[in-house]
């Protein structure tokens, strides 16, 4: 009896227990061995295929490994196999939940990137049954369903993400470039002022801990900051954290707060200029040039913001402010044949036409030999210098040109 009762027991202990290749996989993603890990799942799907929990210890692994698709598609394969059990294992693994929501969330993330935005869009469907309150989850579904062209749901989720957090200012930028995209400019404003309010809080939040050793806040140093962190200069950068900021560590303990930095100046220098733009479009060249300027303090070398400005600069006829907005728009991109056209144009509004004629004849016509407007601007300037036989020269080859097209 007492030998059927052992026997009995440990058929109970075999049939109850886990696989061994579930248990090997279990043992090497808590020793971060996710390779290992992937190998021993792999053995146990050939004998058990329909095994959810496989497919959750999978994206574990996958998630250690920080290969977000890979993950989200495991964690699919368990929902398929069996919904209410895998969600209920992701839940009830408290310790780990934000892990799991991050990994559906970069997945969808680089889905957006790929322009895969069904995909992405349920990928922060799981997301939202692990956190939802998560304001970041609600800013990308707004930005998808407004790939998508759907805009009723875009503002659903913008709105969801305001009523969650009042004062994120990247869910009143994104809520005023949809009324902006739709040309809803009045609206568009009312919704880029918000979002200039709030990032200016967050902005000067983390200038002044980047900026912690120092006095005061260096705006030229803060630019430099921001160009060698977009540019990926990370030795330049370390080395200026450590010399200019004070703070031996360097860039590998600096890394979130400059990453942060970034992200707030580059918001507010585009709320700044969206709503300077919203302005522009209301005919209102005052306040467009004031908010695009504002812009340019934050971000000095945008590209769009100095052309509009330039441009709005050239509308009121400040030709010599405006003729240094596209001067530095050549420095940062000498094949600009926009901002040499209108640099000269800002030289022969002075009356200085040869400065004029030598931007027009060495820079723009050498960019675009075509250029009708180039060439009747330089007939203008040669007469204007009383050279009339130059003048009539570049006015017959504009006349051929628009015969041509």
């Amino acid at each position: 009896m007492k030998q059927l009762i052992v026997l009995a027991l440990i058929l109970i202990f075999f049939v109850g227990c886990p696989s061994a290749p579930k248990n090997s996989a279990r043992i090497y993603i808590e020793q971060q061995n996710y390779e290992r890990a992937k190998e021993q799942i792999s053995i146990g799907l050939k004998d058990t295929p329909n095994d959810y929990e496989l497919y959750v210890l999978l994206a574990k692994a996958e998630i250690g490994l920080s290969r977000w698709i890979e993950a989200s598609k495991a964690f699919e394969d368990g929902i398929a196999i069996d919904s209410a059990k895998t969600i209920n294992w992701l839940l009830g693994d408290t310790k780990n939940i934000s892990a799991y929501r991050q990994a559906f969330y970069n997945a969808a993330l680089t889905l957006r990137e790929e322009k895969k935005y069904e995909r992405a869009l349920r990928d922060l469907g799981y997301a939202k049954i692990l956190d939802p309150n998560d304001v970041n989850i609600y800013i990308l579904e707004g930005g998808l369903y407004s790939e998508l062209g759907n805009s009723e749901m875009a503002s659903k989720a913008y709105a969801k993400a305001l009523s969650l957090d009042p004062e994120n200012p990247y869910a009143y930028f994104l809520i005023g470039k949809e009324f902006y995209d739709k040309r809803m400019y009045d609206s568009s404003v009312v919704r880029f002022n918000k979002a200039v309010e709030y990032f200016k809080i967050r902005h000067e939040r983390d200038a002044k801990m980047l900026f912690q050793n120092l006095p005061e806040i260096d705006k030229n140093l803060a630019h430099k900051i921001i160009t060698l962190w977009s540019q990926k200069k990370n030795d330049e950068l370390d080395e200026l954290i450590k010399v200019q900021l004070g703070i031996d560590a360097g860039l590998n303990a600096m890394r979130e707060r400059v990453e942060r930095f970034y992200k707030t100046t580059d918001g507010l220098a585009q709320s700044y200029y969206l709503l300077g733009m919203a302005h522009y479009n209301l005919m209102d060249n005052a306040l467009a040039l004031e908010n695009i300027q504002k812009s340019l303090e934050v971000l000095p070398d945008d590209l769009d913001a100095l052309f509009y400005a330039g441009e709005i600069l050239i509308k009121m006829e400040r030709f010599k402010d405006a003729l240094s907005k596209f001067e530095r728009i050549t420095q940062l991109k000498e094949g600009d044949v926009y901002a040499w056209f209108y640099s000269a144009v800002c030289h022969s509004q002075v009356k200085d036409y040869k400065k004029a004629i030598d931007i027009y004849e060495g820079k723009v016509l050498e960019l675009d030999p075509e250029n009708i407007d180039a060439l009747t601007n330089l007939a203008y300037c040669y007469r204007e210098l009383g050279n009339n036989k130059k003048a009539l020269e570049y006015l017959m080859k504009a006349a051929e040109l628009q015969k041509e097209q």
